[in-house]
């Protein structure tokens, strides 16, 4: 502390006392699947379905669920059908799947400019392109070296107010504006810099003394007249972009600017003044012509390529992770759950996993397919019957009751909640419910809808059976987590730890007002030996509530 040497009144604040627990979390989903369109191997952060059939595209035909079907869209579908939020998706594909293209061409026909899809897909399947004369002047902007002779487009309108030359020197960093003359105008010997508008030639005069070193930048921007340009439109269902361009490099370069359907390759120096083809409206990937290459969805995603999609949902505060579409029959993809949310616990992002099981009406066999127990995995059953008649796998399932858990307090079980589905594929008798309840199966049943029976988790120890009580302790440490952070680095001493006390207190006495909690005790200490090494001991004991699951009625008549 410095030395005080004025007189005077010296206040030191310490705010230790207003520190309190940041907000929890308690329905954030994680997600892998595969899709028609939509980065592949990125996190997208979504809140609704409209706008996740905008990034991932719609689901393809379903068959059987043995056909490689698309699996994002159809689990998000369920997802947000049962009241689902805040989702984190990750497209996953078998290898790396095509963009679809379009090649286009000048009247030669030579190559030019090639056209992809912005994302691989199938989706891109559908884009259509048209090229046809315009009736607007094109406008150019471009870059070119100090030395530079022309420009280079040879067709420049006269006398637009839109033409300019601006010179940035390197010298000093400072840009400078050029007053322009074009060939044939009369003032044309005052000018500062003279271009040929057939040509596209600049001349800068003598009269200039600030004419261009090899080292600075000329930037020109100048429209070439609608007879020499072309316009290009690319539409995706009701969503249209129109570009008018100089040429195939003038294309690119919009394309690449300002397109959110498309990008395109880099354009050689022999594309300027090349004008694509004339084209009616035709589908990107059309098989009809050289170039013209379909998308692919790399459908036939493997367990490793959902284990590398998964990986990148490690570090987002997510509460429920699922892999779309992946039942407990297939072992790999099992592995690939169970070591997630095995490894997030290891590295404080806790979480709770959802399995599913394959498209059975067997009681037995669901059981067979039952992955190994834990507190963090919930298995449901039986799989969704859609209106068509057709069947979908308990997958799908488990990503409705995924959006249900999302959309309850932590203390809320899903016990006897509604869950929106169309159907289901066996509507189990009270003995076989029982059965599948008793091997810890979280069952769908058919009574004034469909109606989770029991939520349970896969956990053979009956201090995890609840899904309410995983949630409840998840969302305790995160809360006691965010209530602790403030006070690394702080001073140990009784003041500080007092301070850390009241805000755990605060936070668990909240939990206990939202009925997540019937009680609990706290202990913050530290012996001197603690003291000293920096470190501080939180002792808790939590009483979870517990929901209702069965009620007995004896009744006695006189």
């Amino acid at each position: 502390m410095a030395e005080i040497i004025l007189p005077g009144t010296y206040i030191s604040v310490r705010d230790e006392g207003l520190i309190s627990a940041g907000r929890v979390s308690t329905g954030n989903i994680g997600i892998v699947g595969t899709a028609s369109k939509g980065p592949v191997n990125q996190v997208v952060t979504l809140s609704s379905l409209s706008e996740a059939r905008e990034m991932f595209g719609d689901a393809d035909e379903w068959v059987s669920g043995a056909a490689n079907e698309l699996t994002l869209i159809r689990a998000l579908e369920q997802v947000y059908n049962n009241g689902g939020r805040a989702v984190y998706a990750v497209r996953t594909a078998m290898g790396i799947p095509a963009k679809s293209a379009f090649q286009t061409k000048d009247d030669t026909p030579v190559n030019l400019t090639k056209l992809e899809a912005k994302t691989p897909g199938t989706w891109g399947n559908t884009l259509e392109i048209e090229i046809s004369n315009s009736t607007e002047n094109a406008l150019v902007e471009e870059e070119l070296p100090g030395n530079a002779s022309s420009l280079r487009r040879s067709r420049i309108l006269p006398n637009s107010p839109l033409n300019s030359i601006r010179l940035r020197q390197n010298s000093t960093g400072l840009t400078r504006v050029y007053a322009l003359r074009y060939a044939g105008d009369v003032n044309n010997s005052n000018a500062e810099v003279r271009i040929n508008t057939s040509t596209g030639a600049l001349t800068f005069t003598t009269l200039n003394s600030h004419a261009p070193a090899p080292g600075d930048t000329i930037l020109a921007r100048y429209q070439v007249p609608a007879e020499h340009s072309r316009k290009v439109e690319i539409s995706y269902g009701g969503f249209k972009e129109s570009y008018i361009v100089a040429d195939a490099a003038h294309l690119a370069d919009q394309i690449n600017s300002r397109s959110v359907l498309a990008s395109a390759t880099t354009h050689a120096t022999e594309f300027y003044g090349k004008l694509p083809a004339i084209t009616n409206k035709v589908r990107f990937g059309h098989s009809d012509a050289a170039g013209h290459t379909p998308g692919s969805n790399g459908e036939a995603a493997a367990a490793t390529d959902y284990q590398t999609s998964l990986a990148l949902l490690k570090d987002p505060i997510i509460n429920i992770v699922l892999l779309a579409g992946q039942t407990s029959a297939n072992a790999d993809m099992v592995t690939v759950l169970l070591g997630h949310i095995n490894e997030t616990a290891d590295t404080k992002r806790e979480r709770i996993a959802l399995s599913g099981s394959s498209s059975t009406d067997s009681a037995d066999t669901i059981i067979g397919e039952m992955p190994p127990s834990g507190d963090r995995l919930i298995y449901v059953g039986p799989g969704i019957k859609l209106s068509s008649g057709r069947t979908m796998p308990g997958a799908y399932t488990a990503a409705a009751v995924a959006g249900l858990l999302a959309s309850l307090p932590v203390q809320a079980s899903p016990t006897n909640k509604v869950l929106n589905v169309p159907g289901i594929i066996k509507e189990f008798n009270s003995s076989n419910l029982e059965k599948l309840v008793q091997k810890n199966v979280l069952a769908i049943e058919k009574r004034d809808g469909f109606r989770v029976v029991k939520g349970i988790t896969t956990a053979t120890n009956s201090a995890w059976h609840q899904i309410t009580t995983r949630r409840i302790v998840d969302y305790a440490i995160y809360g006691v987590r965010s209530g602790c952070n403030p006070y690394i680095g702080k001073l140990n001493n009784d003041r500080v730890r007092g301070a850390m006390k009241a805000t755990l207190d605060a936070f668990l006495t909240r939990m206990v007002n939202d009925e997540a909690l019937t009680g609990y005790t706290l202990e913050i200490t530290a012996t001197r030996a603690q003291e000293i090494a920096g470190e501080v001991k939180v002792t808790m004991t939590l009483q979870p509530t517990f929901s209702i699951d069965f009620i007995m009625v004896t009744m006695y008549l006189s």
